[in-house]
């Protein structure tokens, strides 16, 4: 029997077993190139959908700065407006004269200098989570198309944030001076008052207001906004989305608790006057062996004012909170779902 032929006899008594091996290799080599023509796809999007979010991030890490740089500059502005609008210096200086009418002086010193504070506590929450909605939403338009919105209907949505520091803050005024005239006009200039007790003021003043039919939290949107325009297009489009959210209960729930941090930081700046003002009282107390507890050292209203004054002249108290509201984490959060929802 030839060679050719015993190949031929062995391929015809295999021939199954052929069969079936060129089909598990061609289907091994077939399964090998669709698993890696799949992974180069998986790759090929993995890669597409990380650089989409690098840029995402990067878009709106540079939307964040520039809301920033925003908020300090008009947050300066707002600021000025408060102490043209609630000045002090022209009381002090009266009182400088020790003239018949002091305790008068002093009592209306008492009001202006507790509406002084709330209303730059208020007045900058209100214009920071305004502006970190606002800016936001140009985010999410120019992410999408950026050519939604051009340079002149960016400003002119920004510029309403002006309104804060005309009619709106003119009406914030006139509703905190009336709850801390209500608030505070039974306190006696002589009365001495814990750490604790001011916060109780300080919480009667936010509780008096919060149930105001003119509460600035509820109706947000009014002091931003005291006339909509009729207007039409993606500018009248802009305008109602931001209505929209400043009237959501989350931004109304965000908006009280950062203006409960911000009497937070007054509290703190205060404690530090008192803990630094009764070391000395209390190493005079310690030499007779006894101890008082730091919460307890007590300061007469007439001391207090001056001290809370001053955290205007020196500039304490709203350059402090203003970097708080700045780098919180809940505004940043609010930024980023606002952000978010725009691109979809």
């Amino acid at each position: 029997m030839s060679v050719f032929s015993k190949v031929r006899n062995f391929f015809s008594r295999h021939r199954n077993k052929f069969i079936v091996g060129g089909v598990i290799i061609g289907g091994s080599i077939f399964l090998t190139r669709y698993a890696q023509q799949k992974l180069k796809e998986w790759q090929e999007k993995e890669t597409l959908e990380f650089l989409e979010r690098n840029r995402k991030h990067q878009h709106f890490e540079s939307i964040g700065r520039t809301c920033n740089q925003t908020i300090l500059n008009l947050s300066a502005a707002l600021n000025e407006t408060v102490t043209r609008n609630i000045t002090t210096e022209e009381l002090i200086d009266q009182l400088k004269t020790n003239p018949e009418n002091k305790l008068a002086l002093w009592n209306e010193l008492k009001i202006l200098v507790f509406s002084k504070v709330a209303c730059t506590i208020y007045a900058n929450v209100m214009l920071v989570v305004t502006l970190k909605i606002q800016l936001s939403i140009i985010g999410g338009y120019l992410y999408k198309d950026p050519n939604s919105l051009s340079s002149e209907v960016q400003e002119r949505y920004l510029s309403v944030c002006q309104n804060l520091m005309n009619s709106g803050f003119t009406r914030l005024n006139r509703l905190i001076e009336r709850t801390c005239r209500k608030v505070l006009e039974p306190v006696n200039l002589t009365k001495q008052l814990k750490l604790s007790d001011l916060e109780a003021i300080f919480w009667s003043i936010q509780t008096a207001i919060a149930t105001d039919s003119d509460n600035p939290v509820e109706k947000l949107q009014e002091y931003i906004f005291p006339e909509i325009p009729e207007t039409k297009g993606i500018y009248d489009r802009v305008l109602k989305d931001t209505i929209e959210l400043l009237d959501s209960d989350e931004v109304k729930s965000l908006t009280t608790h950062c203006i409960n941090r911000g009497f937070m930081v007054l509290a703190e700046q205060l404690s530090e006057y008192y803990n630094s003002n009764g070391v000395k009282e209390n190493m005079k107390i310690t030499e007779t062996g006894e101890f008082t507890n730091p919460f307890n050292i007590k300061k007469p209203m007439a001391k207090v004012l001056p001290i809370m004054n001053g955290f205007f002249t020196k500039r304490s108290l709203p350059d402090q909170f203003l970097q708080q509201l700045i780098v919180y984490e809940k505004l940043k959060m609010l930024s980023a779902n606002i952000y978010e929802s725009f691109l979809l």
